[in-house]
């Protein structure tokens, strides 16, 4: 897999934006539902990259393999962890049928 550049990157994003016909980007702030599902999601597929990757007689047996699956456990829990610290901030949106 290539490595994109910022600017290709960033591209993809808006093109992807785009694409997901996103009619309110508030649904989407921290704090919000939206933000949660994202953090479920990233939670989600860490747990599974642990118990069906790491644990795996295929990738433990062969040293490149776990070196990668490694790698990808660590980023997913990094991206877990910074989903969780924008929707956990003191800039989220409360929802108001909560007050």
């Amino acid at each position: 897999m290539e490595t994109l550049s910022t600017d290709r990157l960033e591209a993809e994003r808006i093109a992807a934006i785009r694409n997901a016909n996103v009619r309110d980007p508030e649904e989407f702030r921290p704090g919000s539902y939206g933000c949660h599902e994202a953090l479920h999601a990233a939670s989600m597929l860490t747990d599974m990259v642990e118990s069906h990757l790491l644990k795996h007689p295929a990738i433990l047996l062969n040293d490149d393999l776990c070196r990668h699956t490694h790698a990808i456990h660590a980023a997913q829990f990094d991206l877990y962890q910074a989903i969780g610290e924008k929707h956990l901030s003191d800039q989220a949106v409360v929802p108001t049928d909560t007050l």
